[in-house]
């Protein structure tokens, strides 16, 4: 098995960068049609909670919106979640 190895960004500048360089545009969202799906500002699925369909909707939905707040949150933006 191959080694992990995670870049670890001194600044919110770097991180940004760093997730830009892998053709990820910050900041990210909420897919709006699709639960747990976690979007780039481009509207790009990067992440997908519970792929398997084995959660409850709204459990998939508050884990894809922490991660999105945590992404967004080393990238330098501040993350609302409003869905309704």
């Amino acid at each position: 098995m191959a080694d992990l190895r995670a870049e670890n960004p001194a600044t919110t500048e770097q991180f940004a960068k760093l997730m830009a360089d892998q053709g990820v545009r910050l900041p990210l969202g909420l897919d709006p049609d699709n639960i747990g799906v976690v979007v780039d500002a481009n509207g790009n699925g990067i992440i997908t909670v519970d792929v398997n369909g084995e959660l409850p909707d709204d459990q998939a939905d508050k884990i894809a919106a922490c991660v999105m707040l945590a992404v967004n949150t080393c990238g330098g933006f501040r993350a609302e979640v409003d869905r309704g």
